[in-house]
């Protein structure tokens, strides 16, 4: 009887550690998307500022489900330049701490913004995922041809062809005092943003931590 009872306890602890030691493995390379909950906007936030979003369409490896919808992820601003007088435009990149699953256990996913969808003028522009805002050199472009193109009109109307010139070159110079003198356009990821990511490093998951995943989620989409 005792030793029925000691195979059996070994038997489950045999089990159990063979589930705990089985994992799954997420490549890298793998995309996956999430949506800020918040505003963030070199105008008002500072490097280090930490931010959340949360995840938009489910992870799986093949049909186990790793990062279901609503996970949250966490996240800070690690680099942060605010656009500059004369040239130069917003820039933010966007470092993940952790995940945060339906059933409060964390995934530290190492991944790099690739995209960002829904925030004017925005684009990622490079593969350290960079963020740059819009540039404002259009305006300083418009801006100085209406000065050239408004002084000149009043120079002709003066003294003639020879006050056009004139009257053109100290409404450019005029231009470009106004542009010098106002920062460029800040760059700005209003909330619902959509951020795609795109795992750096392979993501190691275990398989009953999947099992637990899937069940977590079951009783999520039950609920609602």
């Amino acid at each position: 009887m005792v030793k029925r009872a000691l195979l059996c306890l070994f038997l489950t602890v045999w089990v159990v550690g063979t589930l705990q030691a089985e994992t799954h493995t997420v490549a890298a390379g793998t995309k996956f998307n999430c949506r800020l909950t918040q505003t963030l906007s070199t105008k008002s936030n500072f490097q280090n500022d930490p931010f959340q979003a949360r995840v938009s369409e489910p992870l799986y490896i093949g049909n186990d489900l790793v990062i279901p919808v609503g996970s949250m992820i966490d996240g800070r601003i690690a680099w942060l330049v605010k656009p500059g007088r004369i040239r130069g435009v917003g820039e933010m990149r966007l470092d993940i701490d952790h995940v945060t699953l339906p059933d409060g256990r964390t995934l530290t996913p190492n991944a790099v913004l690739t995209n960002a969808y829904g925030a004017p003028g925005a684009k990622v522009h490079d593969e350290e995922g960079y963020v740059k805002g819009p540039s404002s050199k259009l305006r300083d472009a418009q801006e100085v041809g209406l000065g050239v193109g408004g002084g000149g009109f009043i120079g002709l109307l003066i003294a003639g062809p020879h006050g056009a010139v004139i009257g053109g070159a100290i409404g450019a110079g005029a231009g470009i005092a106004d542009s010098m003198r106002r920062r460029g356009a800040d760059l700005t990821l209003p909330t619902g943003t959509q951020l795609e990511y795109q795992l750096t490093r392979e993501l190691v998951v275990a398989a009953n931590a999947l099992r637990q995943t899937a069940a977590v989620s079951v009783k999520s989409e039950d609920i609602r």
